[in-house]
């Protein structure tokens, strides 16, 4: 294969990677957007359908769904547990490609071809594990918006009695 191809395909992994970080900041933004929704919705809602002193089922179900839309979001919006990998460290690319600090014997520095198909394969290695993640986010986010229309619903019901 030839060079010119090989960075063909390193550009378009690249644009991938980039593309499924444009997805991720997209669905955050939503589950933010989300999260203000529910606020205001159930300060709306809420603040007229509770005007009893005793609780029953469908308002703690309300309440309930909240929580859950609350906790959904949070759990999109909020970036330390899901680990992405959207990039190589320059140091490593060195390290690996260009200057071994214990090379093994007949090591030598790698051709700018071998470089564009290595980093290629990573970042092919790099989107399966993040698109896995992101598949997760995104049923998070559907939960979340499926919770918060059925506490509205809820909300209505009351208002309607």
């Amino acid at each position: 294969m030839s060079e010119e191809a090989e960075r063909i395909v390193y550009e378009e992994s690249v644009r991938t990677l980039s593309q499924q970080k444009e997805v991720l900041d997209g669905l955050r933004a939503r589950a933010g957007t989300l999260l203000g929704a529910v606020s205001i919705a159930t300060a709306f809602l809420s603040s007229q359908a509770l005007d009893t002193t005793e609780l029953g089922s469908l308002e703690w179900s309300a309440i309930v769904l909240f929580c859950l839309v609350v906790l959904l979001s949070l759990a999109v919006l909020v970036p330390f547990p899901w680990s992405w990998t959207f990039a190589h460290h320059p140091h490593l690319l060195i390290g690996i490609h260009l200057e071994s600090e214990r090379p093994p014997p007949g090591w030598k520095p790698s051709s700018p071809s071998e470089i564009y198909r290595n980093v290629s394969f990573w970042n092919g290695v790099h989107y399966d594990k993040n698109g896995r993640k992101l598949a997760l986010m995104f049923f998070l986010f559907t939960a979340a918006c499926l919770a918060l229309a059925a506490e509205i619903v809820i909300w209505l019901i009351l208002l309607a009695r």
